[in-house]
């Protein structure tokens, strides 16, 4: 358990790893067994094991007003007592407060039902043409001629009264003092646990850390502050955001009239924990005693604007405030872990699912064994963002190049969405191509998307003339190419071909852009075509061949000859995008290869190469 919060440090725990996909599939259905087993002792055990998970979690609450008490001078003992003396108190109150209103509801029951019938009353009149409603209106009618009798029979006979049996001791120890005893023992003993497990916080850390990292105490460190911090912030924001939700709603209602407000309040504060549909469930009960109360809509309709509004202001203002710190987890997981704790625990399981799923996916994140939590739970994207555009494209989805580049172009530059993103992509859908696991369908249909993207992204190139400077600023001269906001290509005319694919022309076709939004004159011609009447009247100074192969093909070193004799006195340079990265090939007919945007820009413009700020990604100027 954390006493204090630890730097973000990305440390992994020194878990053997074994590179043979035959023992990386055994790996896994080890663990995927092991989480079998574990869950179905959780099922089985979960009178065990629920106290248990409440007791701690309860201590991951009081942690930090253990630590800060404990700063204030107060010893280990005493602040852990009273603090943890304090929670019982107030959640007992809080149930003792819940008791006395439903009580009181159900004493006051009775009295709504004249309104709850008449309203009934109108809504079945309104569609009195229906068969169904016609029969729910008979049923309505048969219950209150039946509560009228009843009422008739209670005012006009005395009732008599009985007694049959006298009720033992034996008895009422039995039927009323055990059971009532059942929950305050769970109670206490969830209270006890927490009292133990915060004073011998530091024993239970170190035994973590052993049984986790082994001799790996700092990465086994990190990733207990990491867990610890998540789930304590989560919590207590949690909290603070369901006070602030819960304490208009409850004088909301008090104000506008809705019987035993302060009981809804409650019950809106503790559905809250539940994610997403805790807030629905919460106003369903004061609904339906407004329903009940008024004798006509108004109140209804005060009861549901109330919600509506509290909802919003604290969905779109208090909770962004409060979650800085994310849990980490994706939507659907949120929901995915309510169910599934829901179902191995009850209603206790559906409040616990988020800070206990928080927990098992910062634990893989530091566990290679337990990688499926992060990858399926987490909201970090698992692909790169190259490789995942390439697997929208495989799909199908051709809207993905559009989406993606306008998300990009909107913060970065184009050529860096172009080098970092899309043309990697196509890289990638060249090594598939290669290996004979994409299909020349497939293959012409990304080449095709791609070609539909540059058309699109024009207007982008337009922008980013408009807005760079002829003349670099101070400073400036260090800047990457593509992010100095200066036309480092005014005067130069570059031509760009493919080297023999559609997929390679696209990739030039795109290189062309980002060339031209330095400020250069260029044009992108197809693989297939004839030298020099492709290039028309641009006269370029510099030919640059576009490659997305891995190793370089001898086709290609055939090409750079055939365009050497076939255009003498022009610089002809090679640029590469493999997806991987490797030494540089040195064909003999090219003046300059080079790899990547920024080296291709400095080539292609006869430009020494600038120095990137390592972790600096080029963004556009506010």
């Amino acid at each position: 358990m954390p006493d204090e919060p630890a730097a973000t440090t990305d440390l992994t725990l020194p878990f053997p790893r074994d590179p043979s996909p035959g023992a990386t599939s055994v790996a896994s259905l080890r663990t995927l067994a092991t989480i079998t087993v574990v869950c179905a002792i959780l099922y089985v055990a979960k009178d065990l094991f629920l106290p248990l998970a409440l007791g701690m979690l309860i201590a991951f609450i009081l942690t930090p007003v253990v630590n800060a008490l404990r700063h204030h001078g107060l010893r280990d003992t005493v602040a852990v007592v009273l603090t943890v003396l304090s929670a019982a108190t107030l959640v007992g109150a809080f149930v003792l407060i819940l008791a006395f209103q439903i009580s009181q509801i159900g004493s006051n029951l009775p009295q709504y039902q004249g309104n709850v019938l008449t309203k009934i009353d109108s809504l079945l009149d309104a569609g009195k043409d229906s068969r169904i409603i016609s029969h729910l209106q008979g049923l309505v009618g048969r219950i209150s001629d039946r509560l009228a009798a009843e009422s008739a029979a209670t005012g006009d006979a005395a009732m008599k009264v009985e007694v049959v049996e006298h009720t033992g001791l034996k008895d009422w120890l039995t039927g009323v003092i055990l059971p009532a005893m059942t929950p305050v023992g769970i109670f206490g003993l969830i209270f006890v646990v927490a009292i133990f497990a915060l004073l011998e916080r530091g024993a239970l850390r170190d035994r973590l850390v052993q049984l986790i990292g082994g001799t790996n105490i700092l990465a086994t460190s990190r990733l207990l502050a990491e867990a610890g911090a998540r789930v304590s912030t989560y919590l207590f924001a949690q909290l603070v955001v369901n006070v602030i939700y819960a304490v208009p709603i409850w004088f909301g209602l008090w104000l506008i009239g809705v019987p035993n407000a302060l009981f809804f309040g409650l019950v809106t504060l503790v559905m809250r924990f539940v994610p997403y549909i805790g807030s629905a469930i919460s106003a369903i009960l004061p609904l339906l005693m407004a329903f009940a109360v008024s004798p006509d809509w108004s109140l209804v309709l005060w009861t549901g604007a109330l919600f509506l509004v509290v909802e919003f202001t604290t969905s779109n203002l208090i909770e962004p405030w409060f979650y800085g710190q994310r849990t980490g987890l994706s939507p659907l997981a949120v929901i995915v872990s309510a169910m599934f704790w829901t179902w191995l625990w009850g209603p206790v399981g559906l409040i616990m699912a988020t800070p206990l799923t928080v927990c098992l996916v910062v634990v893989g994140h530091h566990v290679p064994s337990l990688r499926l939590f992060p990858i399926m739970l987490g909201d970090q994207p698992v692909l790169a963002e190259s490789a995942r555009l390439y697997d929208r494209l495989l799909a199908g989805h051709s809207f993905a190049f559009t989406e993606a580049a306008t998300a990009s172009t909107a913060q970065n530059y184009l050529a860096d969405y172009y080098d970092r993103s899309a043309i990697p992509a196509l890289a990638l859908a060249q090594a598939d191509h290669e290996a004979g696991l994409l299909s020349d369908y497939q293959t012409n249909r990304i080449a095709h998307s791609a070609w539909s993207l540059t058309e699109d992204l024009e207007a982008v190139v337009e922008d980013e003339l408009a807005s760079a400077t002829k003349t670099p600023a101070e400073g400036a001269e260090a800047a990457p190419l593509v992010s100095n906001g200066v036309l480092d290509g005014l005067g130069r005319r570059i031509a760009v071909m493919g080297a023999r694919t559609g997929l390679d022309d696209a990739a030039a076709q795109m290189l062309s852009q980002a060339l031209r939004a330095e400020g250069a004159e260029s044009r992108a011609v197809p693989h297939r075509s004839l030298m020099p009447r492709a290039l028309g009247d641009l006269d370029p100074q510099t030919l640059v061949l576009v490659s997305l192969d891995a190793s370089l093909p001898r086709s290609v070193d055939f090409q750079l000859r055939q365009l050497r004799r076939r255009l003498p006195g022009i610089r002809i340079g090679l640029a590469l995008w493999p997806p991987e990265d490797g030494p540089l090939p040195e064909p003999a007919s090219a003046d300059f290869v080079a790899r990547g945007m920024e080296a291709v820009l400095s080539a292609a413009f006869d430009l020494p190469s600038p120095t990137e700020t390592a972790g600096q990604s080029p963004a556009r100027p506010a």
